[in-house]
């Protein structure tokens, strides 16, 4: 009950953090006319889908539900997958440089850490509880910092 309650509360952090990194990224994005924070924050968009999947695959039981659940997060790397190579590519086609912001500076530099922490987290409470949903959704997490360190 207590690691089940700890998953519950490392999803909760990590939705929190995105519906707030959501918002400052955008206005960071917009002021900076950054293709690359405006993506990050369509990347938290996509974090927030996969958090709310696994605390919804959480407060169940049965394969069903944890087959469904991870489908839905197999499609949140497809689409972060696909968001990556557009916006890439984007970039290096039209040779794109956006000006400087540091709240979108600040604001990606302590994502990237949260996210190693949540991550970390995720995975051990996954593993501890066999819950391949929570271990999956750990590596959306994971991808997450890696990006918040790419876009620094």
């Amino acid at each position: 009950m207590r690691l089940l309650r700890r998953g519950f509360v490392l999803e909760g952090m990590t939705l929190a953090w995105n519906v707030v990194g959501v918002v400052v990224l955008a206005f960071a994005a917009v002021a900076a006319r950054s293709v690359a924070l405006g993506g990050f924050g369509l990347d938290s968009l996509i974090e927030i889908g996969a958090s709310i999947v696994v605390i919804w695959e959480l407060s169940g039981t049965g394969e069903r539900r944890q087959a469904v659940a991870l489908r839905a997060i197999g499609s949140a790397f497809l689409v972060l997958a696909l968001y990556l190579a557009v916006q890439s590519t984007i970039i290096v086609v039209v040779h794109y440089h956006p000006h400087h912001s540091p709240v979108g500076i600040l604001w990606t530099a302590v994502t990237a850490l949260v996210m190693f922490v949540l991550a970390a987290g995720k995975d051990r409470t996954g593993r501890h509880l066999n819950n391949p949903a929570l271990r999956s959704e750990a590596r959306v997490t994971l991808v997450d910092a890696i990006l918040a360190l790419a876009v620094l």
